[in-house]
């Protein structure tokens, strides 16, 4: 477990609400907007989006080339403005209706840095990839079961009508451009799409099973035992080759480190934000948040932090992470209101970006 540094001079100078708090935690809590950045460039992306599909969608029937199906061009035209309407609608609704979160005041354990633990091989999910259910054990934070088969059902959904429409497209072109029979044109449509379609869409599977394969898991016992982490290891990013790179990519991370970590040591949880990048190809960029554990280090001025998830899904993780706190008996910190972000901002603009990651629906 890696010790990170007390970030100073973090500027906590802005308003939050108290709330009256049921019984005594033994400190103070507020409560604070769930900041979800990039709202307004989504809103213009997601306006502009929608006008050229509408427009598209009312015109289209002066551009379409000779032989070409008129629906086909009116249903791509539609599907363009839909999505541009679903990006303006979570846009909307994040300006309009604000979330806010109860937690910890400021000044609770206030040398616990703000930042996110950077670790390359990171990856971030758009979703909320975990759930805190309780049994007769005690609780766990892990996985969402019906991640990967909601998955399997949307490849399955998606796919089976996208590669009939797509085979049915191709031997189209093939009879009325080329000339080809319609056997022939359907026999070379089915097998250009399975070839291209069908080995992306089995490497699009295989990709989000191993992120699935990368998600962390903790076990809360009820007795106050110690808690058992159960988490992939660090990457090695000096011995990396080809041939791993792959691996982790398509398989995930095949070794895991299990840690039991005494209940003392627990000293809060801990959202915060990170400004995502990564260069590879080219330079990729997300909006996240990370859940972390807080721990106690031998060190009075340093502490602990193992990452628990990585999600764009902030409004969820905001509420899970304050569920995990409350459960533990210990301060929520949550750095990801709009000071906290700004601070992220400044930091990105100096941290060097990972060589490897990603992030993925």
């Amino acid at each position: 477990m890696a010790e990170t540094e007390p970030n100073k001079g973090w500027n906590w100078n802005h308003v939050k609400r108290e709330v009256a708090v049921p019984g005594n935690p033994g400190w103070a809590q507020v409560e604070s907007e769930v900041c979800r950045p990039g709202r307004w460039l989504a809103l213009s992306i997601g306006s502009v989006f929608t006008l050229i599909g509408a427009i598209g969608f009312l015109t289209i029937g002066n551009a379409v080339p000779p032989g070409f199906p008129l629906w086909a061009a009116k249903l791509g035209t539609a599907v363009f403005a839909s999505l541009g309407g679903l990006v303006v609608a979570w846009a909307v609704g994040g300006i309009i209706l604000p979330i806010h979160v109860r937690h910890a005041a400021p000044d609770t354990l206030p040398n616990v840095p703000q930042e996110p633990v950077i670790r390359e091989g990171s990856v971030v999910h758009g979703r909320l990839t975990h759930e805190l259910c309780e049994d007769s054990q005690g609780w766990q934070f892990r996985p969402v079961e019906r991640l990967w088969r909601n998955d399997k059902r949307f490849l399955l959904g998606f796919g089976i009508p996208f590669l009939l429409t797509f085979s049915a497209l191709v031997a189209w072109v093939g009879h009325s451009q080329w000339n080809f029979g319609w056997f022939l044109s359907a026999a070379c449509g089915t097998m250009i799409t399975l070839v291209c379609g069908g080995s992306t869409f089995i490497l699009i599977g295989m990709i989000l099973r191993s992120g699935y394969r990368r998600l962390s898991r903790l076990s809360i016992p009820r007795n106050g035992d110690s808690l058992e982490l159960d988490a992939p290891e660090e990457p090695r990013t000096e011995n990396a080759d080809l041939i791993e790179g792959l691996k982790w990519l398509f398989q995930g991370d095949a070794k895991r480190q299990r840690l039991a970590i005494p209940r003392e040591l627990v000293k809060a949880v801990q959202l915060c934000p990170w400004k995502f990048v990564v260069t590879g190809g080219g330079r990729e960029i997300t909006w996240a948040v990370q859940g972390l554990l807080v721990l106690a280090s031998p060190s009075e001025e340093t502490y602990c932090r193992l990452p628990l998830m990585l999600t764009s899904d902030f409004v969820g993780a905001a509420r899970l992470m304050g569920r995990l706190a409350f459960t533990l008996n210990v301060p929520y910190l949550f750095c990801a209101d709009a000071e906290g972000w700004k601070a992220e901002e400044m930091r990105a603009r100096e941290r060097s970006p990972l060589r490897h990651g990603g992030s993925q629906s």
